[in-house]
């Protein structure tokens, strides 16, 4: 598996490393959607994470915005995951178009990422 970090800073991967998460767990999932925490943040009492999204050409960005997590924090595994498997609902031929029309992207406690 790649690298996710750089050796320069290791809490913030590069957009190299990022891309080549994404891309391998691409090429790992059933979906054939590959997803890459790049930061998170919290706002007024709710946590975002920003994310790299590729089907293995194309790369964007989603959000995903944490709901009811309470005392939850989801590791950046349980949400590239969670994009993942939501993904793989979504109409093979077209499944990167629908997930980023899909955008925000919405994870609870259990890990169940939804629109």
């Amino acid at each position: 598996m790649p690298d996710r970090f750089s050796d320069r800073s290791p809490d913030h991967p590069s957009e190299d490393g990022l891309r080549a998460h994404a891309a391998y767990q691409a090429r790992r999932s059933s979906s054939g959607i590959g997803a890459a925490v790049a930061r998170s943040s919290q706002t007024a009492g709710k946590r975002f994470w920003e994310c790299v999204v590729t089907d293995g050409e194309k790369w964007h960005f989603v959000r995903v915005v944490g709901v009811d997590l309470e005392s939850f924090h989801p590791a950046n595994e349980d949400i590239e995951q969670g994009i993942e498997r939501f993904a793989a609902r979504l109409p093979e031929s077209y499944r990167l178009s629908a997930l980023l029309n899909a955008n925000p992207l919405h994870i609870d406690r259990s890990g169940t990422v939804t629109p």
